[in-house]
């Protein structure tokens, strides 16, 4: 399986300016896909809700724990990931492909502006993305 990038019209540039969902949830993470906008929004939410970087990585480690119990227990080869995001640490095919090589997963999201970042990591083996 291969990646196939959008073909309908160009991808639109990326303002650091302004905060955006994907990335304001990756600085949640701990990731390095946010600008000081995003970190500034972020650290709002936070000042309001001190539990929800907590809640984010704690999401991200239920995801992790279900991918890994639906390839060894329930036998499942096939994912797809709607609405899947900025690419982060233990994407879908990354704990999938450590159960069972063979995993497929198709990645699948409406925002273009999820996409750019989200190319070079899912060029793993037997992975797709979609718009």
């Amino acid at each position: 399986m291969e990646f196939f990038p959008a073909t309908d019209g160009p991808l639109p540039e990326i303002d650091p300016s302004r905060p955006h969902p994907a990335r304001i949830y990756d600085y949640g993470l701990g990731g390095k896909n946010h600008f000081a906008a995003d970190r500034a929004v972020a650290d709002q939410v936070i000042a309001n809700m001190p539990t929800a970087r907590t809640v984010a990585r704690e999401n991200r480690k239920f995801l992790g724990r279900a991918v890994r119990f639906l390839v060894a227990e329930a036998g499942i080869r096939q994912f797809l990931d709607i609405g899947a995001g900025l690419p982060t640490t233990e994407n879908v095919h990354e704990v999938a492909q450590r159960t069972d090589p063979t995993a497929r997963i198709v990645y699948a999201d409406n925002d273009p502006l999820v996409r750019p970042p989200g190319r070079n990591t899912r060029r793993a083996a037997r992975c797709a993305a979609v718009r």
